[in-house]
Parts: C-alpha cells; structure tokens; sequence
C-alpha cells in the first residue's frame, strides 16, 4: 500500500484496471485505466518506481488524479456495478427502435429478419402518438430510430409520428437505419423540413464488388453505385451519415473500401464509417468461410481494420468505457415491432424469448416477467467477466448473445498492447 496526503492520510492502492504495455524502441512504458480511459507514459524511473511501490507521495498524488490509485476502501468492481443498478432508475429519455415494416428490397445473406411483410398501419400509428403524447408530457426525451425491414418502403407512420413530435416540442432525436437505395432529393427535402431526422445510417459492404455480392435487390441486381450518389447526395443536403461495414472474412482487408470512399469526395465531418461483425444468426444464409468463426478471429481482423483507418487519416475505431454492453440494456430502452409488440434489441424480433411487452390502444407501455428477467440479468453474475480487467470497456458485451448463454468479448482482448500503442500515436499527433 501507498500513502499519499489528501483531505488528510488516506491509504491508497493501485487500481484493478491498470494496464502496463511495456518499453520498446518505439514508445516508453505506458499505463492506461480500462475504467478512467486515462493514458499517461513512464519514464524508466517512474516505471520502477510504480512497480516496486515506491512512488514519491506527488507521483502517487497526480496518478490518482486519473484513477490509477483508489482509496484503499474502494471496490471498484462494486462501484461500475452500483452505475449498472443505478441506471434503470433513470427515467429521463425513452429510446423506441421502431419498425415501420417487414419488408425489404434487399436480400442480404446474413440479415436475421424473415421478410413477412408486415406493415404498421394507421391503428398502430395513432396508438404510438398516443403514447409519445403521454410519455412526451412527463417532460421525457424521446429518441425514434426508425427501423425495418427497410423503412423507406412505407415512411407514413414516420412522417406522422415525427410531425406529431415537432407539434409537441418534444425533446430527443431521431435517426434512420436505410439501406439508402431509395433515397430521392424529394425524400430528403421532406425529411429535413417535417421531421427532426438529420442522421441516416446507411450500409455499403466493402468495395463495389464486395457490396454488391450481399447487398443485391430481390432480382439479384446490384446497388453499389445508385447508394453511392445517395450518401454523397444526403450530404449534400446537411445529414449527417453513418456509413455501416458488416465486416466478414471476405471484405476484412478494407484499404479497397476506403479508397471507395475516398472517390465519393464527401467532407471528412459529414461522415462516419462503423465497422460491425457479420455475425451469422439462426436464420443467416450459411456460407462457408465468410463468417469470423471465433472472437478471437474477428478480434483479429479488427485490429487490422484499425490500422487501415489509422494510415488513412481516420480516428480508428474503439469500444470506450461504457455503463453497459450494448445501446438496448439501457433503461426505457426497446425495439417496437409493427404490432407495437416490444422486443429486447433488433436481432429479436418475433422472439417471445425476448418479447417484453407491448405499448396499449391508450398508448401506455406495458412491460411483462422478461423485462424484470433483462433488468436482473447481470454481467456481475459472471465470475469471469466480474474479475476481466476489461470489463469496464466491454461490460459483458452483446446482452442479447448473454442471454442466449453465449459470450462474445470485444475485439481489443486480444490485442490490447497494439490497442494502447495505437491510443498513444493517437494522442501524440493531436
């Protein structure tokens, strides 16, 4: 233990979440926090110094400052727990992932949705009114990512409900997810004077021969070119894009891709690439060797991917210190189906498993037994996942996978000293 002077003595010790990458020819040794996200490099004396817990009582002192040492009363692992408790007692935003319909005009081989062409209709859009109404009265933010299927193929009940949101001030955002095909400048134009929606996500799978292997319409045709002159056109009009890769064995060495991108000549701050794993579902085409067979094959080719970004210009992408595994664990947070039937994420719709409830003809949203299961499901219950010095940044990971009793880390695990090298470059170049 250290002692250090601060509101008088307190006993200090190293934090749980402290990750030393070693002295090489091309850096100095580095510590970084997995809970703090703080990186701070050792000179070789401070680095003996910290191991053999001699620091002077300044050292120690401005280390704490960025959580490398914590009081030594302090369980870290009780405090990240308590933040995931104490976050489904906020009631601040209500976050609804809302398909507008089942059908799609694509035929993507790895999609998990079966296309039965549901559509919400003119009962469903009058109840979600009602029930942004109601929940917009509570003074709550409400957040729309309007959903499908493909969304485009029946944007009524968005029209309607976004014009109900303007009418009523309501706080929040709303997004699209769109496979951008039929993005017109008439579209647009209505979208940015009678809704609020100003961000688009917009998938484009690799190169132009990649994509168009899995991204094709029912014929079969390609896609590539027309969602091409659709981003760029969406850009033009001031939306902001996601621009989405569902990375897989055959589109993992991206510099193609980003070349693609470069060719478009859209502005660096109007767009964002992410990158996802094309994990293969129960109902995913089965192909041979296009899906990661592991996490630790994937985690591979992420940090590839990483590099690629790095050498052209991009900020890399990275999983941060988050309150929990994925977007939809969060509090009042649901995917709506065209019944209004409410699911846990997007990859369980029609699933009574993951059904939690259903929004009523008043516009109420009743929760059922497998909302309390989600909300009692904890990543703290795993002794492994307790115990992971990454579990600040990771947090179980996919919920929806815990739930299935499957575990999927992120992909840094396994590569985590090349991960920090890269934050330190980082951090020297800004």
């Amino acid at each position: 233990m250290l002692e250090i002077i601060k509101k008088g003595k307190i006993r200090m010790k190293k934090s749980k979440y402290n990750y030393i990458v070693k002295k090489d020819e091309t850096h100095p040794a580095l510590l970084f926090n997995t809970k703090t996200y703080a990186l701070v490099e050792l000179e070789d004396d401070i680095y003996d110094a910290y191991k053999n817990e001699i620091l002077s009582q300044e050292q120690c002192k401005q280390l704490s400052d960025f959580g490398f040492f914590v009081p030594d009363n302090v369980d870290e692992i009780e405090q990240i727990e308590m933040d995931w408790i104490n976050r489904f007692d906020s009631i601040e935003e209500l976050t609804l992932t809302t398909m507008v319909t089942d059908a799609c005009n694509f035929r993507c081989p790895y999609c998990y949705q079966p296309h039965i062409t549901a559509q919400m209709t003119e009962a469903e859009i009058e109840k979600l009114c009602k029930c942004i109404h109601k929940y917009g009265k509570q003074n709550k933010k409400i957040n729309l990512r309007w959903f499908g299927g493909e969304p485009l193929l029946n944007t009524n009940p968005i029209f309607k409900v976004e014009e109900a949101i303007k009418k009523e001030n309501i706080q929040g955002y709303s997004n699209i997810t769109t496979n951008g095909y039929l993005l017109t400048d008439e579209l647009l134009e209505r979208l940015l004077k009678e809704t609020r929606i100003r961000t688009l996500q917009i998938t484009l799978d690799g190169t132009e021969e990649q994509h168009n292997s899995t991204r094709k319409l029912i014929s079969g045709k390609p896609t590539y070119k027309r969602i091409c002159a659709n981003i760029k056109k969406a850009i033009e009009k001031e939306f902001f894009v996601i621009i989405r890769i569902n990375l897989n064995k055959n589109n993992q060495f991206i510099e193609p891709f980003l070349d693609g991108i470069e060719k478009m000549n859209i502005e660096r701050g109007k767009y964002v690439i992410h990158v996802n794993n094309a994990h293969e579902f129960d109902t995913s085409e089965k192909i041979n060797g296009f899906y990661f067979d592991t996490a630790y094959e994937y985690g591979n080719a992420y940090d590839k991917v990483q590099n690629s970004f790095i050498k052209y210009g991009y900020k890399f992408p990275r999983n941060y210190t988050k309150k929990c595994g994925c977007a939809f664990e969060m509090p009042n947070t649901f995917l709506v189906d065209c019944d209004l039937k409410l699911y846990f994420c997007t990859s369980s719709e029609k699933d009574d498993f993951f059904c939690q409830g259903y929004i009523n003809d008043e516009g109420e949203i009743c929760t059922n037994e497998n909302y309390l299961k989600r909300r009692n499901l904890s990543v703290f219950h795993d002794d492994e996942c307790k115990n992971c010095i990454f579990l600040p940044m990771c947090m179980g990971g996919c919920n929806y996978c815990r739930m299935k009793s499957e575990k999927y880390c992120i992909p840094e695990k396994y590569f985590f000293d090349d991960f920090v090298k890269k934050l330190y470059c980082e951090a020297k170049q800004e």
